[in-house]
């Protein structure tokens, strides 16, 4: 929730990163205690069913992550319509926590939002998870597809080691990873409730694509994961406009706060933007993600660490998705080729075994 407030982005980006993270601790240490004082009660439940929650649910500016939420949600309620689906918000995570100790039960199923939050970058979702897993030692958590990534450092290698305990501790904890190094790091302590799946956001299909395509779509990272300058973005508008005078510069991170009744609209507004594109160039694994399910031919730069290329690996089969170095002569190539391409269609039933093991999981 913090994270739209412009003023809290900056300020967190200049804080030293051994700072940030004890400021972090402190901040949910004081949530918890305030709302383990006054608890809030989460309204509508049905206690004739059993409940499916929907645990860190996005409740900000990232249209990625409203993608996996709305996959998530969509994927439960249509495997299980016997059940309730109760989405709790990742802000109101602890403002639930007491009521839903009192109230769930044991038959009752924490699934937890994917996405690439398992380590120090997003840490305070790292923390609500591991209280989740600890406190609801009695329930079946599902973790969705996920990339595991903590810096190669003394404070790193210790957080890692902590998530990868509390993993270990709870014997009904399933943990769904979206790349093989993220498989690889856990697998020898949870080899037999780690899988390895696709993001969750590759089930969405069936978008409409009667709309008439033009231009290119450049959706390239300003945030603290970006790693291209001023001077490479320029390049890559200077070279996308020898080939189209529309050229449309958009993110998958808007500079609004989205909620629950907007996911959908926002979403849509989006992918509609993409299957207007005739390219999309993008160095965001869910504007690669975007592109694959409008079957968008899309320029796709590296990234300083795997999650681009960790799904990079489930997409490679479509012939309009090409990885390359942000360079010019790649990009000129790369425009080139897909400019002239033929399209297959984007099926996300090649997935559907894979996503099926979270289906028995959960069942």
């Amino acid at each position: 929730m913090w994270n739209n407030i412009s003023v809290v982005r900056k300020i967190k980006s200049i804080l030293p990163l051994g700072l940030k993270l004890i400021l972090i601790r402190i901040l949910v240490v004081f949530q918890n205690i305030t709302y383990n004082l006054f608890p809030k009660k989460i309204q509508g439940m049905d206690d004739n069913k059993r409940k499916i929650f929907v645990m860190l649910s996005t409740d900000y500016s990232n249209l990625g992550d409203h993608a996996m939420t709305y996959a998530h949600i969509k994927l439960l309620k249509e495997k299980f319509p016997e059940s309730q689906i109760v989405e709790i918000l990742v802000s109101d995570t602890l403002k639930y926590l007491k009521f839903m100790l009192s109230n769930v039960k044991g038959t009752d199923i924490l699934t937890l939002k994917g996405g690439g939050n398992i380590g120090l970058e997003y840490f305070r979702e790292e923390l609500y998870r591991r209280i989740l897993i600890k406190k609801f030692s009695k329930n079946k958590v599902v973790l969705f597809p996920q990339t595991i990534y903590f810096p190669n450092t003394l404070t790193g290698k210790a957080e890692l080691r902590k998530t990868i305990r509390i993993f270990k501790e709870h014997n009904q904890c399933y943990t769904f990873v979206r790349d093989q190094i993220s498989y690889e790091l856990v697998k020898k302590d949870i080899s037999n409730r780690v899988f390895l799946i696709p993001d969750v956001a590759l089930s969405i299909d069936n978008l409409n694509n009667s709309l008439n395509r033009e231009g290119i779509t450049i959706c390239l990272r300003s945030d603290k994961e970006g790693v291209y300058n001023k001077e490479q973005k320029n390049m890559v508008e200077n070279t996308a406009n020898k080939y189209f005078s529309k050229i449309t510069v958009t993110d998958t991170v808007t500079d609004y706060s989205i909620s629950i009744e907007q996911r959908e609209e926002e979403l849509n507004k989006i992918w509609s933007l993409f299957l207007s594109s005739k390219i999309i160039i993008t160095d965001r694994l869910h504007g690669m993600i975007f592109a694959a399910i409008t079957s968008t031919p899309c320029i796709v730069f590296e990234t300083y660490n795997y999650k681009v290329t960790g799904q990079y690996n489930w997409l490679k089969h479509l012939n309009y998705i090409k990885l390359i170095k942000c360079e010019q002569t790649e990009l000129e190539s790369a425009i080139n080729e897909l400019n002239k391409l033929n399209v297959i269609p984007y099926d996300s039933t090649i997935y559907e075994n894979l996503f099926n093991k979270l289906v028995e999981v959960i069942e």
